[in-house]
């Protein structure tokens, strides 16, 4: 288990890095269970479609590193790691020699859709929640770079531009429909105030991955349904009530039903457009290997 593979010395060590410490959104969290979240989320899904001991990964936004210092720890045989905030970039590097694996990291400050690396020369390829920045006109350069560079496995989440609410921005329903200028002057409408507005992606862009790949997940980043019930409870890096017991009715309701009429493609109605994408050529392998 992750929760055992980081010790209390080098938590500290972690929690004493100027740039993390001195980040209020994530100097709370507890380090260990952050990894146990992405082992749980993203790791375990990755490691039931290629042998991670010979795949390379890229975590694009990768923040302080958490997903791909994971992703080592569990055996990965390296990860690229690339997040254009230099601070974070810098605390990530620390924290990757604190973990002992920065002889398996490279860092690189790009932008998604500015990586610079040859074709298939990664594995696996890890967009969490960073579609939504890398700007309108660059949305559709940065989906075709990341089918440029990846061989075996990609897994995506982003806010899904055609849902009526997402959990990003101001949380207004029909807010991020709007033109960017706009959107201040309505959810003011709702007692708010956001200035970090961004443009979301839709189904559509997604579905350029389709050239070369398949889309095997079925809710959010699990390969089914019950699967998803079953990483409850967890706990979570990310908002304000750390610890997600259990889904309320609805969001079973609703995840068990997109599931069963929507199948592989279930991220064109989900309000996270979270989603596993397989190469053909390994989809076929793996069909033929079970004739």
């Amino acid at each position: 288990m992750l929760l055992s593979l980081i010790g209390e010395e080098q938590v500290r060590a972690i929690q004493a890095i100027p740039e993390f410490s001195g980040n209020t959104d994530y100097n709370m969290i507890d380090i260990a269970k952050t990894l146990d979240y992405m082992n749980r989320l993203y790791v375990d899904t990755i490691a039931r479609h290629v042998d991670l001991s010979e795949a390379r990964l890229c975590d694009c936004g990768a923040g302080f590193g958490w997903l791909s210092f994971t992703y080592l720890l569990r055996g990965g045989a390296a990860a690229v790691i690339v997040e254009p905030h230099e601070g974070k970039l810098a605390a990530a590097r620390q924290i990757a020699a604190i973990l002992d694996l920065a002889d398996r990291c490279e860092f690189r400050s790009d932008f998604l859709q500015e990586i610079d690396l040859p074709d298939k020369s990664i594995d696996v390829f890890a967009s969490i929640e960073t579609l939504e920045h890398v700007g309108k006109q660059n949305i559709r350069p940065a989906i075709g770079n990341i089918r440029r560079l990846t061989k075996s496995l990609v897994v995506v989440t982003t806010p899904n531009l055609l849902s009526p609410w997402v959990s990003h921005d101001a949380q207004v329903p029909f807010s991020h429909w709007l033109p960017i200028p706009w959107r201040d002057g309505f959810i003011r409408l709702f007692g708010k105030r956001y200035r970090g507005f961004n443009h979301f992606a839709a189904p559509w862009h997604l579905m350029a991955l389709h050239d070369g790949f398949r889309p095997v997940s079925r809710v959010l980043t699990f390969d089914t349904y019950q699967a998803w019930l079953d990483h409850y409870p967890f706990y979570s890096p990310y908002g304000e009530a750390r610890i997600k017991q259990a889904p309320s009715a609805a969001m079973k309701a609703f995840f068990g039903a997109i599931s069963l009429l929507f199948g592989r493609y279930s991220f064109w109605v989900c309000p996270n457009m979270g989603s596993v994408w397989l190469a053909r050529q390994a989809v076929g392998a793996a069909t033929a290997s079970k004739g």
